[in-house]
């Protein structure tokens, strides 16, 4: 028996709590702007690589001065529909669990509780509304259309960066900027 063996025996495995997806990814209930910087921002070009790759440095300016701004704000828009869509969901995961406790105490009282059966039927029709409200807002298809359109920004610059087809020759930075405007423009599908 290997050494390793040996104190794999030795130590007790520690088991890793799984957490179930809807307590891993609960929504945060507080507002946030667009604008500016959050704390899970990560640099996509981050400041030492102007330094790192001089010969870059003219290009890699482009990013932090006229597109990262730009990236950020759709970035951001999708982070807050993609909470407002998760919200949406335990929301009527909650009321749903309600519901169901709600008829399950009518059934376990032997049925006849008028009180009970109101109550029921108000968060019922009030779930259902709430349904179609939720549906109408959109949520999903417009982080889904933001997001998509910040890594796409994100893409082109790569391209840029690559100096790939179309940036090869002359007003290779116009021509980025022109397809930055042209992506952002796209409407929702």
């Amino acid at each position: 028996m290997t050494e390793q063996q040996k104190q794999a025996k030795q130590k007790p495995a520690r088991s890793r709590r799984h957490w179930p997806a809807l307590v891993k990814r609960f929504p945060s209930f507080r507002r946030r702007s667009e604008a500016g910087q959050w704390p899970g921002d990560w640099p996509v070009v981050p400041s030492a690589a102007l330094n790192d790759y001089p010969a870059l440095a003219d290009d890699l300016t482009v990013w932090r001065d006229q597109i990262e701004a730009r990236f950020r704000r759709l970035d951001h828009r999708a982070q807050i529909l993609q909470n407002q869509f998760w919200r949406q969901r335990v929301l009527l995961i909650v009321g749903g669990v309600v519901a169901t406790s709600l008829a399950t105490a009518q059934a376990a009282l032997g049925g006849g509780n008028v009180y009970l059966a109101v109550f029921q039927a108000v968060l019922t029709g009030l779930l259902a509304g709430l349904t179609a409200w939720i549906r109408s807002r959109r949520a999903q298809q417009g982080y889904l259309s933001d997001r998509l359109k910040a890594e796409r920004i994100k893409s082109e610059f790569f391209l840029f960066l690559a100096m790939a087809d179309p940036y090869k020759d002359g007003g290779r930075t116009a021509r980025l900027l022109r397809h930055v405007d042209d992506i952002e423009a796209e409407g929702v599908a």
